[in-house]
């Protein structure tokens, strides 16, 4: 397991300092992010304070995580679905096989008995 590390961002001009397990590259891009969507939210709204936008970038960030994972057990659902169509038509496919070997046979004992 990772060990915890502490990193010092800056978030619109605010520092925290986080601790966690991520990459510190990763981390830093999601504050970069972060920014950029409070920056982007204070230019088309100039009167909004500073929590309202962390708020609403929360609220966006939220949203947008719960409808992904939505798609994702969407997802996990019909991959299920497909690996059991998968195992019976596997197990078609080896009743037809064992069914023709079956016929052939029968077929090679009755060519034996007719002198085929």
């Amino acid at each position: 397991m990772e060990e915890a590390r502490k990193i010092k961002l800056e978030i619109a001009g605010a520092s925290y300092t986080v601790t966690t397990t991520e990459q510190e590259g990763y981390v830093r891009d999601l504050a970069a992010e972060i920014t950029d969507d409070i920056n982007s939210l204070s230019a088309r709204n100039p009167a909004l304070s500073m929590n309202d936008a962390l708020v609403l970038c929360a609220i966006s960030y939220l949203s947008e995580y719960k409808k992904e994972s939505a798609n994702s057990d969407h997802i996990r659902s019909q991959l299920k679905e497909y690996l059991g169509d998968t195992a019976r038509a596997r197990m078609e496919v080896d009743e037809a096989n064992r069914r023709a070997d079956r016929l052939e046979r029968e077929l090679n004992e009755l060519k034996k008995r007719n002198g085929v």
